[in-house]
């Protein structure tokens, strides 16, 4: 099961339509859960973008469904040229990517110091 703060919290997407899954029971999903975000841009001019968005009820306990899912391509700079909340976001992360960065070092150097200290005794140090 998500996290439920998680869940509550950052991923709930209102559709505009919500999902309706016709069955033995009728569930209505009006919210959107992104399973997977994929961007590819080798240079300034070239780049796709890929997103899997989960239809799901941030209210219920179920876990969104992948058969729920819909997988959209895009061309990832005409996004970013053609949907300003997309040039904003993309922006954000660009300009985290220091912290991303030293974050991601700092747990590679936490879990290294084994590795230095084996390095000391074998200088005799």
């Amino acid at each position: 099961m998500i996290n439920k703060y998680k869940k509550d919290k950052i991923m709930p997407i209102t559709k505009e339509t919500p999902l309706v899954i016709p069955a033995k029971d009728e569930k209505t999903l009006p919210h959107t859960w992104v399973s997977e975000l994929v961007v590819n841009a080798p240079n300034e001019t070239d780049g796709y973008m890929s997103l899997k968005l989960t239809a799901f009820d941030s209210d219920s306990d179920e876990d969104p469904n992948p058969e729920n899912s819909e997988m959209l391509h895009l061309d990832f700079w005409e996004v970013v040229a053609n949907v300003p909340e997309a040039a904003a976001a993309m922006q954000s992360v660009f300009d985290t990517i220091p912290a991303i960065e030293s974050y991601y070092k700092e747990g590679i150097l936490e879990e290294a110091p084994l590795e230095e200290e084996d390095s000391e005794e074998a200088s005799g140090d």
